[in-house]
């Protein structure tokens, strides 16, 4: 396990999960309604990850992927910084894109780096990231609730010199030095037949988790519960998905990715039937639980199964299914959002719709070279 790696990822993703639990804030600050701050949010988080794929390819030429990390980092954390000196929403918008540019470049670096003999080794490295996803929401709106937002900049501030202090003190190894990767172009594009199934199992699970998780401090808000309520939903959801990660992973090992993206998929259903309807905070709790904890169940094995059948391109196989996947789903959201506007509910439900389908859809067979490869023992 890189220590490095797991860290910087636990920073990077407690930093860009600022953005969803602060849309009301933002909604009152600038002046605008739901639908705008809703496709405000899908715009910054689309544009930033569709070029995780570039990124993945970018990081398997790289002669150094420490190197490559700590320029990540440095654009995350030090466009976040500046966040809270934004004087307009255009303004608020570059600041975010810019972290959130960071952050997918950091990604497939990461993604190798962190990997290790152990099938665990990239469970760890994605449950640091849900760590942080989870304290970021509350943290933020616990700040913003007692602090001036410009103040965000001591935050960044404290978070680089645990980076640095981190990256003067990692030694060089065989993950993060000379991983240079010899493969074609060509051959790369083709390679990548092999994980459309996983590519469209991530886009949609990506389309459920991101859009219930937008609407959750919305809905919280709608219904006259204080700003942290929203923060802390969205931290007990994804408080509860860095357990469920390693629990995905286990079941992974055992029964196949294919079973551990069926579970995830069913579970994601009743989450958002459930928050479809106009039902008490603690029933609202129950929802956003069930959603986020079923939908990490497949945070790392999905990865994990990609690298298994792209081994001679590990770090594209990563960036597919993690950034480029999570954009394609984010991309969806405006198909739901531009239709139906303010009406949250009826999303909610052809969301449902949608994860009782990917249920079957969650058992087609997955071969390379004639033989199924369903992610058992892959690391």
């Amino acid at each position: 396990m890189n220590l490095l790696a797991v860290a910087s990822h636990f920073i990077t993703d407690f930093f860009v999960s600022f953005l969803n639990p602060l849309a009301p804030f933002f909604m009152r600050k600038f002046n605008i309604g739901v639908r705008e701050i809703a496709l405000l949010i899908t715009s910054i988080s689309f544009f930033s990850s569709i070029f995780q794929i570039i990124f993945g390819m970018i990081a398997s030429k790289l002669e150094s992927l420490k190197r490559g990390l700590f320029v990540s980092m440095l654009i995350t954390i030090g466009s976040m910084a500046l966040v809270g000196f934004s004087p307009n929403i255009v303004v608020l918008l570059l600041f975010f894109l810019a972290s959130y540019f960071g952050n997918s470049a950091f990604h497939p670096i990461g993604a190798v780096m962190a990997r290790g003999a152990s099938p665990y080794s990239l469970s760890i490295f994605v449950a640091a990231g849900t760590l942080g996803t989870a304290l970021g929401p509350v943290f933020v709106t616990q700040f913003v609730s007692h602090y001036d937002f410009e103040k965000l900049w001591i935050a960044a501030t404290v978070s680089l010199v645990i980076f640095l202090l981190l990256y003067v003190r990692e030694p060089n190894r065989m993950n993060a030095d000379k991983v240079k990767d010899r493969t074609k172009f060509r051959d790369s594009l083709q390679g990548l037949r092999r994980i459309i199934i996983l590519w469209f199992v991530v886009t949609v699970r990506t389309l459920v988790i991101t859009l219930s998780n937008t609407y959750g401090p919305i809905i919280a808000s709608k219904r006259g519960l204080p700003l942290v309520f929203g923060g802390l939903l969205l931290t007990l959801g994804i408080g509860l998905g860095v357990a469920t990660t390693m629990v995905g992973t286990w079941i992974s090992q055992r029964f196949g990715n294919h079973i551990t993206n069926l579970v995830s998929f069913a579970g994601m259903a009743i989450g958002v039937l459930i928050l479809a309807q106009p039902v008490s905070a603690l029933l609202l709790v129950v929802g956003y639980l069930l959603v986020n904890g079923c939908g990490y169940l497949t945070m790392s094995t999905n990865v994990a199964h990609a690298q298994q059948l792209m081994p001679e391109n590990a770090a594209l196989a990563s960036s597919t299914v993690m950034g480029f996947a999570w954009a394609c789903g984010v991309a969806l959201r405006y198909l739901l959002i531009l239709p139906f506007g303010d009406n949250i509910s009826a999303q909610l439900m052809v969301l449902f719709a949608i994860s009782i389908i990917m249920v079957p859809i969650s058992m087609l067979k997955i071969k390379k070279n004639g033989v199924v490869l369903n992610g058992r023992g892959a690391s």
